[in-house]
């Protein structure tokens, strides 16, 4: 069996358009994160594929840029072959991949780390108020009367908006994973971004929410002022997102993954399932 490599973008988003609908594939995100020392990839082999962003510096392979999830599609069969014959071919160290799905590995030389997402379920308004916790029905009755507004904002204008708030909370000492804060302008080209923002004046929350596919949006960084947290601005952002997403016809909210347990209750806490998460480093 001979591995692939594919590099342009047609042949990219051709070869795993039947196989794969989620933004997290597709050639256009791994643009986005795209460096000098960064080298984006689909690697085949047979009918199995794998998009990996390799670092040539370290010559470590990712599943995908920070805050996304991939590995192996299609041919799940062939997934231990091809994790091989990449780390040979490409002259690879290592490959972390971060997967929604448990691989089928028998190899014994990697690491597993198991984490979670939230996900809700946007099936009507009612239902999803049935599932807040007391404490997010409490704030979003507060947060109603504050006369907050909500906005979404494509492009660069969404950009430059978002990265103007972040610099602003960054001033404050408070710190945001953004890596590159350069990255939002990229993505700010991608059709299925979207720059949300709530509040008033300079009180203000903002969240990059992504449409991964016609059925989930996914949350992929938020920043809130100081005075937002105070005023529970950021629950009414989460919930005008929530009707937004129930316009269109969404089903999915994903909240994404809590580096701790705070976070973690309080995505919990909008009445969504806890949904398993894999990290593997091969």
């Amino acid at each position: 069996m001979k591995l692939e490599a594919i590099k342009d973008q047609d042949n990219w988003n051709r070869s795993i358009q039947q196989i794969a609908n989620s933004l997290f594939f597709k050639y256009e995100w791994y643009k986005a994160f795209k460096t000098p020392w960064k080298s984006n990839l689909l690697v085949r082999l047979e009918n199995c594929y794998l998009p990996l962003q390799v670092n040539l510096l370290t010559r470590v392979a990712y599943s995908g840029p920070w805050g996304s999830y991939g590995g192996p599609i299609g041919n799940k069969n062939l997934t231990e072959e091809i994790l091989k014959c990449a780390k040979k071919k490409l002259f690879l160290r290592k490959i972390v991949l971060y997967c929604e799905e448990k691989l089928p590995l028998k190899i014994r030389n990697y690491s597993l780390e198991r984490s979670s997402v939230v996900i809700l379920t946007l099936d009507n308004e009612e239902n999803i108020l049935k599932r807040l916790h007391e404490n997010r029905k409490r704030n979003l009755k507060k947060a109603a009367q504050g006369g907050f507004y909500f906005e979404i904002l494509k492009g660069k204008e969404g950009a430059i908006r978002y990265t103007k708030l972040l610099k602003r909370v960054l001033k404050g000492g408070k710190g945001y994973k953004f890596h590159n804060i350069g990255i939002f302008k990229n993505l700010s080209e991608l059709e299925e971004v979207h720059f949300c923002f709530s509040g008033k004046e300079k009180d203000e929350s903002g969240a990059v929410i992504l449409e991964l596919n016609k059925d989930t949006i996914f949350y992929w960084h938020g920043v809130n002022s100081a005075e937002a947290l105070s005023q529970h601005i950021g629950d009414f952002l989460h919930w005008s997102i929530l009707q937004f997403a129930l316009k269109k016809g969404i089903k999915f909210y994903n909240l994404g993954t809590s580096p701790y347990q705070e976070l973690r209750n309080y995505k919990l806490s909008w009445g969504g399932e806890e949904k398993p998460v894999y990290t593997y480093v091969i």
